[in-house]
């Protein structure tokens, strides 16, 4: 809140003839002083990608328990135990800013004592050009204000902001007070003056948010050296049977007015964000059929990608029907805007045919 007075000029209306005003009589000065709520909070683009967990393209609400797990796009668990096990999926539970669905890992066996190396994350990479204007490593490193929401058990948890090298780190404490409750959590983090951040189609930011910790990746809060997670007050969440986290509502913004303050929560579309998503994984489905001749390259047409990729991507493909050619796919030509295949046929025929699934991960 704030107050304003503001003074200004106007005419007065003469008593005698209230349709006249005489040159003397524009000197009346009105002031005004009020209290209005500010105007200023960090910008309103989200530079996270999928903060409402709205797509989950390569494994949509089907539960993980490995140890790296996309359980929605560009959302990763990342777990290192040797001891306890846990799930991580995709689920649709209405949040209290109306979003649809979370993002939930759940223990399904300890680990209650943690090795030095060990950890339980929460991985949202950023690309370098979404970030660019952070201008971290420069004299010139901007304010960043981060919101989500999380349902958790009670204890202390932190969130990191890494570069691309893993050699800086910031490192933010919270505290779950009330247990398995929807609460909604907003940090301040000061640029970075210091170290290499990457503002190409490169991974510019890492975002984490760490739910056990060994002492290998402990250090202190506040931007330090090092690929640092947490400190040694993070609560060992991998410690109890039937504990579940639930992300949700994601957002960091740029705070270039040091306001401190998160704009509120916007849904993001839902086809942009798809598109967004795209970017970084997709599928595409390749088709060719024609007279084909035995011993000879056939080609599908080009086919455009969604949206275009980060960078040329890694490539895995799916045969879905042939005839009059071998049932592996053939040879994949990709790149950043297109990919086509080539098989050769093994049959004389007027009704050749083949098709795959091509899966292109541009991911960072």
């Amino acid at each position: 809140m704030g107050t304003i007075t503001h003074t200004f000029v106007s005419p007065v209306v003469d008593a005698g003839d209230p349709n006249k005003v005489g040159p003397d009589e524009w000197n009346a000065t009105h002031t005004i002083t009020g209290t209005f709520p500010p105007d200023v909070t960090a910008q309103s683009y989200n530079r996270i990608v999928n903060g409402a967990m709205q797509h989950s393209q390569e494994n949509g609400n089907t539960a993980g328990t490995v140890g790296t797990y996309f359980g929605a796009d560009q959302w990763l668990t990342n777990k290192t135990h040797s001891a306890g096990t846990m799930t991580t999926q995709r689920v649709q539970s209405v949040t209290p800013n109306g979003s649809t669905d979370r993002y939930r890992v759940t223990v399904t066996s300890p680990d209650t004592s943690l090795a030095a190396g060990e950890y339980l994350i929460l991985d949202h990479y950023i690309e370098g050009t979404r970030v660019a204007d952070f201008r971290y490593g420069s004299a010139s490193a901007r304010q960043a204000v981060l919101r989500f929401g999380l349902k958790a058990p009670a204890g202390t948890y932190s969130v990191a902001i890494r570069n691309n090298a893993v050699d800086r780190s910031y490192v933010a404490l919270f505290t779950v007070s009330v247990a398995n409750t929807d609460t909604e959590y907003t940090l301040v983090i000061p640029g970075d003056t210091t170290g290499t951040w990457l503002t190409d189609t490169g991974l510019g930011l890492r975002l984490t948010f760490t739910f056990a910790c060994g002492s290998t990746f402990q250090g202190t809060t506040g931007w330090q050296a090092g690929n640092i997670l947490g400190t040694s007050a993070v609560t060992n969440g991998m410690g109890t049977t039937s504990n579940v986290f639930e992300l949700y509502d994601v957002a960091l913004y740029l705070d270039p007015q040091n306001s401190g303050v998160a704009p509120r929560w916007q849904m993001p579309d839902y086809a942009n964000e798809f598109m967004a998503c795209s970017r970084y994984w997709t599928k595409t489905e390749l088709t060719w059929g024609g007279n084909t001749t035995t011993g000879v390259n056939y080609w599908s047409a080009n086919h455009a990608h969604r949206a275009s990729l980060r960078t040329a991507p890694a490539v895995s493909s799916v045969s879905t029907g042939v005839s009059g050619f071998p049932a592996t796919p053939g040879t994949v030509n990709v790149n950043t805007q297109y990919c086509n295949e080539s098989r050769t046929a093994n049959a004389t025929t007027s009704g050749g045919v083949f098709g795959s699934t091509v899966t292109c991960n541009a991911r960072m």
